[in-house]
C-alpha cells in the first residue's frame, strides 16, 4: 500500500491526489483561484438575475396589467425551478463533467433574460423566468463541486466561503441598483443587464473554464493535454454510464443524517436571515418609512451585504485554521465534524431576525432596523458557510448531489417564504412573527450541535455511497 500524502505540517492531504499533471488538484494555484472566481461570479449573476426586478414590481404589474402578488411569482417561480433543476443534472455532471453544464446552461440563461426584457405579456414573462431559473441553477447545484475538485479539505473553507459569500449576497446588493434601474431606465432593463452580462460571462465559459471533474483511477498517464483539448467535449470522464436510477441517487442522498441536519438548517437560515427581508423589505420599507423605490433598495440591500462581509470574515477560512491545527493533534487527520466548531456564532442569525421584528412593530428608526438585518446576515453566512464545508467534506465523492440537495433545501423553503411572511406579520405583529421564525432557526441548530459530538459515529453507521467511482 502506497504511502498516504501529505503537507508542510504532517497533514494528511484529503482527497488523495495522484501524480498526474491533469489532476485539478495539481493546477497552478492562480488557474485554481480563476476557476473560484468564474464559478462565484456565475453564481452571483444566477442570484442578481432572480431578484434585481424585485423593486420593480409595482411598476412593472401595472405595466402588464397584474396586481403585485402576481408580479411577485416572477422571483418564486425561478427560485423554485433553480432549486429542483440541480437535482436532475447531477447524474450527468458525474459523468460527463462539470463544464459542459456550465456551457449549455449559462446560454439558456442569458438567453431567457432576453425573453424576458422583451415579454410582451404576464404569461411570457412568467416562462422567460423560469427558464432562467433552470439556465441559471447549474451554478448554484455545481459551484461547490468544483471547489471540492480543486482543492483539499484543509484549504476547502476559504474558498468555499468567497463562493457562499457571492451566492447569499447577490439578493442583497441586486436590489442597491435594482431601484435605480427600474426607476431610470424602466423595469425591463431589470432583465437586459443581467442578458448582457450573463452572455459574457458565457463567453468567458466557453474559451476558459476547464474541466475539473477528474478520475484518479482512470488516469495514470503521464502526459499533458493541450489548453484547447481541455475545453472540448470529449465524452465520459468516468468509467461508467448514466442508468436511469442515477436520477434519483440525489434524492437518497437524503437519508443521510449528515446531508439532511444541515440542510434543514440552512434553509431556515437562509429563508429568515435573508430571503424573510428580500419578501417584506418593500412593504415595511414603503408602510414603516415611507422610502421611494431608490431608497427601498438601498434599505433592503446594505445592510445584508455588510453583515454578511463581516460574517464571512469570522467563517471559512477560521474554520480552515481550526480543522488544520485539530488534524495536526490527531496524526494528521481532521474529520468533518471539525467545521461545527463554528456552530456556537450562529445564532446571531436569529438574535438580528427577531430584534427586526421588534423594531419595525415600534416604528424604530431605519437606523436601527438596519442594524439588526446587518447582524441577522452575518450569522446567515456563518451558517451558511458551516453547512456547505461540512456537508461536502462528509461525502466528497458526492459533492454535485450535495450542493444540488443543499440548492434544493433552499430554493424550495424561500420559495414558501413569500406566501406567508407578509400574511403573518400583518396578523400577529412584526415582532411576535419575526420572534417565531427565528425561534423556528434555533430549534434547528439543536440537532446540528448534535452532530458535532455524534456525526462520526453516525456517518460510520449509515456508511458512504458505493453509486460513484471514487474520484
Amino acid at each position: 500500500m502506497s504511502q498516504l500524502k501529505v503537507d508542510k505540517h504532517g497533514v494528511v492531504l484529503v482527497p488523495q491526489p495522484s501524480d498526474h499533471v491533469e489532476d485539478p488538484l495539481n493546477w497552478p494555484y492562480f488557474q485554481k483561484v480563476y476557476v473560484v472566481g468564474l464559478v462565484s461570479m456565475l453564481g452571483f449573476m444566477a442570484q442578481v438575475s432572480a431578484s434585481l426586478a424585485n423593486p420593480a414590481f409595482n411598476e412593472l404589474a401595472k405595466n402588464l396589467h397584474v396586481s403585485i402578488q402576481q408580479a411577485s411569482y416572477c422571483t418564486t417561480v425561478w427560485i423554485l425551478f433553480a432549486g429542483v433543476t440541480p437535482m436532475f443534472m447531477a447524474p450527468f455532471a458525474n459523468v460527463y463533467g462539470r463544464r459542459n453544464l456550465f456551457v449549455v446552461f449559462t446560454l439558456i440563461a442569458a438567453a431567457a433574460n432576453i425573453g424576458s426584457a422583451g415579454a410582451k405579456s404576464y404569461g411570457g414573462l412568467v416562462v422567460g423566468r423560469i427558464f432562467n431559473g433552470i439556465g441559471s441553477s447549474v451554478p448554484l447545484g455545481f459551484g461547490a463541486a468544483i471547489i471540492c475538485d480543486l482543492f483539499y479539505q484543509g484549504q476547502r473553507g476559504f474558498y468555499m466561503g468567497i463562493y457562499v459569500l457571492a451566492v447569499t449576497n447577490g439578493p442583497h446588493i441586486s436590489p442597491i441598483f435594482g431601484g435605480y434601474v427600474s426607476q431610470n431606465l424602466g423595469w425591463r432593463w431589470c432583465f437586459w443587464i443581467p442578458a448582457i452580462i450573463q452572455g459574457a460571462l458565457w463567453v468567458l465559459v466557453v474559451f476558459t473554464l476547464p474541466e475539473t471533474l477528474f478520475s484518479r483511477q482512470s488516469h495514470n498517464r503521464p502526459e499533458k493535454r493541450s489548453y484547447t483539448s481541455k475545453l472540448l467535449f470529449t465524452g465520459r470522464i468516468l468509467d461508467r454510464k448514466i442508468h436511469l436510477s442515477d436520477y434519483a441517487f440525489s434524492f437518497r442522498m437524503t437519508k443521510y443524517a449528515a446531508i439532511t441536519i444541515p440542510c434543514i438548517y440552512y434553509m431556515t437560515g437562509n429563508g429568515y436571515g435573508s430571503t424573510i427581508f428580500a419578501v417584506t423589505g418593500s412593504h415595511i420599507s414603503s408602510n414603516v418609512y415611507g422610502f421611494d423605490t431608490k431608497q427601498t433598495g438601498l434599505f433592503m440591500g446594505i445592510p445584508l451585504t455588510i453583515g454578511c462581509m463581516i460574517g464571512e470574515a469570522a467563517a471559512g477560512w477560521i474554520s480552515d485554521l481550526i480543522v488544520n491545527l485539530y488534524a495536526r493533534r490527531h496524526g494528521g487527520v481532521a474529520k468533518p465534524e471539525v467545521r461545527l466548531f463554528l456552530l456556537p456564532l450562529c445564532p446571531i442569525m436569529a438574535v438580528g431576525t427577531a430584534t427586526y421584528g421588534y423594531c419595525i412593530q415600534l416604528h424604530r428608526p431605519w437606523i436601527e432596523s438596519s442594524v439588526c438585518m446587518a447582524v441577522a446576515g452575518l450569522g446567515c453566512q456563518l451558517g451558511n458557510t458551516v453547512v456547505y464545508t461540512y456537508c461536502t467534506d462528509s461525502y466528497k465523492p458526492q459533492s454535485g448531489e450535495v450542493g444540488a440537495i443543499i440548492n434544493l433545501f433552499k430554493s424550495i423553503f424561500a420559495f414558501n417564504v413569500g406566501f406567508y411572511a407578509l400574511p403573518f406579520s400583518n396578523r400577529n405583529g412584526y415582532d411576535v412573527a419575526f420572534a417565531v421564525v427565528a425561534a423556528i432557526n434555533l430549534s434547528t441548530i439543536l440537532p446540528l450541535v448534535f452532530m458535532l459530538f455524534k456525526g462520526e459515529k453516525i456517518r460510520e453507521k449509515q456508511g458512504i455511497p458505493a453509486e460513484h467511482e471514487s474520484i
